[in-house]
């Protein structure tokens, strides 16, 4: 569980637990605050965001087109001289392609991303 995840939970817990002091403190205000809550969960979950941002887009279709160049081996800094990015913020992007299974982090020193079936087949607008 990640400490994002920890501390939502905590804050879910501690609302339910202790609702009546909160009802006493906030008074009028604590049924926007719970509404509030709610959305806020709710959109954490919502599959309507987006699967990559737009730069995570940008080096996909960048990866997918220069696949053979590189052996389907791309470094930040090779990806990011492509993209005329810094090679930070290709490691910025990488984390949610990565999390999303169309990348694939597959050596260190320097760090090297690879395509999986997934990212060579997604269709990117």
């Amino acid at each position: 569980m990640t400490k994002k995840e920890k501390f939502i939970n905590f804050i879910q817990s501690e609302i339910f637990e202790r609702e009546d002091i909160y009802v006493e403190q906030c008074g009028e205000d604590w049924e926007d605050i719970k509404n509030f809550w709610s959305q806020f969960l709710s959109d954490k979950k919502s599959p309507s965001n987006s699967e990559m941002t737009e730069n995570g887009s940008k080096i996909l279709k960048y990866m997918q087109s220069n696949e053979d160049k590189y052996n389907n081996l791309f470094t930040s800094k090779e990806i990011g001289e492509g993209l005329f990015m810094s090679s930070r913020s290709v490691s910025g992007s990488m984390r949610k392609i990565i999390a999303n299974g169309f990348v694939e982090k597959v050596g260190k020193d320097p760090v090297t991303y690879s395509l999986t079936d997934e990212g060579r087949n997604k269709q990117i607008d």
